[in-house]
């Protein structure tokens, strides 16, 4: 008699067991929006602009006070460092060292093309800028595959896993004149 207690109790608990629902996974977009506003990124850039283009390789170093970005060539060697800092920008070459207001105004004219700075610091993030009108559209699973914002068309063509948040990996701007595309191949987070 105790060994058929025994069975059913058992059987119970499997029963039971059976029932539990295993715990949801918040949707994909809850780790970008709340992924924190600083970062750091390794990855590999490519710069499209007048039928000339740029392939290498990116560091960007971004918190609220900061950017630091080094432009490297596909061997290592530093081809720009771009740093802004107290709403000075400055850009460092082999050639010379510049400064201006702007990182889009000093970047055309040291290197030929506007970086988008003040835009990308979100959408590296999958985010629009906070202070200008965007369109998104998303995917099945609510990540942001596509954003438009200031006379810019991002795509975003790969996420993955980083920490806790899901991050873009793939991402490709292109304005009338320049087209970006940015492999992320690591994120440092706080």
């Amino acid at each position: 008699m105790a060994n058929l207690k025994f069975a059913l109790a058992l059987l119970g608990l499997l029963m039971l067991g059976g029932c539990a629902t295993p715990p949801l996974k918040p949707p994909a977009t809850t780790a970008t929006q709340t992924a924190p506003e600083s970062f750091e990124l390794n990855g590999r850039i490519g710069v499209r602009h007048d039928d000339q283009g740029f392939s290498g390789n990116l560091s960007w170093r971004h918190n609220a006070v900061e950017d630091e970005i080094h432009l490297r060539s596909p061997l290592g060697q530093t081809v720009a460092r771009i740093q802004r800092k107290a709403g000075i920008v400055t850009l460092d070459t082999p050639e010379g060292n510049y400064t201006a207001q702007s990182p889009a105004e000093l970047t055309e004219q040291v290197l030929g093309w506007r970086l988008p700075l003040d835009g990308m610091q979100y959408w590296v993030l999958a985010r629009p800028a906070p202070d200008d009108a965007a369109e998104s559209e998303r995917d099945d699973s609510m990540r942001i595959i596509r954003l438009r914002q200031q006379q810019w068309n991002i795509e975003y063509r790969d996420y993955r896993m980083e920490g806790n948040y899901v991050l873009p990996s793939r991402i490709t701007m292109r304005n009338d004149k320049l087209e970006l595309k940015l492999i992320v191949d690591s994120w440092e987070l706080p």
